[in-house]
């Protein structure tokens, strides 16, 4: 048989046993061998994988110059680099009992040992030499286990006195110790793109829950400066004027700060709200009573409704700094939040009387940017943040997709019947 009809025969054995192998990683416990992450037990799955694809791979085989050219050792290879060195040796150990039984009788014991020195080779690159399995050196190392292999074979026959059939065929030897070496450098390859890739991908998601877990604490810190300041200075005015106010006030500023330091990333809507009305009676204190009105309206159903932690707490001192605190007169803040159809709308609305005072002193928007962000990250572009200005102030309206909302807590019901309709 021409060598150039061998080596397309044995081109296209090796890109079917390649595809079936790089499809199989996919599966979970495969892939979680190749990315360290494996259990025990998975490496029974990477032993049938490789005894498989070495028994394709062994039947698939081409006879020439007296030599049965396969690519058997690929499977065997497959399954030390995935299961470690002891699968590897029982793989070529299982491999070659089949190679002996259903393909080469004629080698006897001496193809089963054959076989199980390839699984015990490759089990040992694996284990000790893995630096060998990096770039270029994956092709010498596959190539490598299978001279071997034909060094034992031969030197086994010339001690017999059969070798001199095994030598002319050394053509055909060199054509499957470089199929397999082909093989074995595609999966390595190609299954490290892949897994670089889904580990980029796994990076870029936890820069992003690192990014807004950042802008989730400049948000926390960014109370600490100057609301710190200006509340202690009221409990300072208050606590002689009146004791009873200073205790509450005490009360509302550690409420505050526990929540700033002791939530997770997201909230019940009513710890939120609950959070606002503790900053916004500090607010209160310091202003006046009859300065800020605080007024919420909260639906039931939405009370415990999952959203970003501190969503409210930039609305509402946006609304007091920019809005109430900024005019001569009164003025209220108004909480509310309903659902509409699968979307949470909550808005924060200040009403103000008076002439304005002027240009209020600091703030930049980075505040109000930064929940922006967190928002599109949170949400995929889903939720919007919106400042709609009235006649006598402004309108802060949020609206996100319907969050889940924890077990048994207030609108369950309501959502469980809406669902049964």
């Amino acid at each position: 048989m021409d060598v150039r009809l061998i080596i397309i025969e044995i081109a296209e054995k090796i890109g079917l046993v390649m595809t079936a192998g790089l499809v199989s990683v996919l599966f979970p416990p495969l892939r979680n061998r190749l990315l360290g992450l494996g259990q025990p037990r998975d490496r029974f799955v990477a032993l049938l994988l490789g005894y498989f694809l070495a028994m394709w791979g062994a039947k698939m085989g081409e006879w020439w110059l007296g030599h049965h050219v396969n690519i058997h050792t690929i499977g065997v290879m497959m399954a030390a680099m995935l299961g470690g060195a002891r699968v590897g040796v029982l793989a070529g150990l299982l491999a070659g009992l089949f190679y002996v039984y259903r393909v080469e009788p004629s080698l006897g014991l001496l193809g089963v040992a054959a076989t199980t020195l390839e699984g015990a080779l490759a089990g040992w690159i694996v284990w000790k030499r893995p630096r060998w399995l990096r770039g270029g050196g994956v092709f010498l190392a596959a190539g490598g286990v299978q001279l071997s292999r034909f060094v034992f074979v031969g030197v086994a026959l010339a001690i017999a006195g059969q070798s001199a059939d095994f030598l002319a065929a050394w053509p055909a030897m060199l054509v499957q110790a470089a199929g397999v070496a082909v093989g074995i450098t595609i999966f390595v390859f190609t299954t490290r793109v892949v897994l670089a890739r889904e580990e980029a991908a796994v990076q870029l998601v936890e820069a992003r829950a690192a990014a807004d877990h950042l802008a989730l604490e400049a948000l926390r810190r960014r109370l600490e400066p100057h609301f710190l300041f200006n509340a202690l200075n009221t409990l300072r005015a208050t606590i002689r004027r009146d004791p009873p106010k200073a205790r509450d006030l005490v009360s509302h500023l550690s409420d505050l700060y526990r929540y700033l330091l002791h939530h997770p990333e997201d909230a019940p809507l009513q710890s939120e709200v609950e959070h606002a009305i503790a900053y916004l009676a500090i607010e209160r204190a310091r202003l006046g009573e009859e300065r800020l009105a605080v007024e919420t309206e909260i639906e039931p159903e939405v009370q415990a409704a999952q959203v970003p932690a501190l969503l409210l707490q930039p609305l509402v001192e946006n609304a007091v700094k920019h809005g109430v605190a900024a005019h001569a007169g009164g003025g209220t803040v108004h909480i509310a939040a309903r659902r509409e159809r699968r979307k949470l709308r909550i808005e924060v609305v200040d009403t103000s009387d008076g002439e304005h005072l002027g240009v209020v002193s600091g703030g930049s928007g980075i505040a109000l940017k930064t929940l922006r962000e967190r928002l599109a990250k949170r949400f995929q572009g889903e939720a919007r943040l919106e400042l709609v200005p009235h006649e006598r102030g402004m309108c802060a309206r949020v609206t996100v997709p319907w969050p889940d909302v924890a077990p048994d807590a207030p609108g369950d019901d309501e959502e469980r019947k809406r669902s049964a309709a």
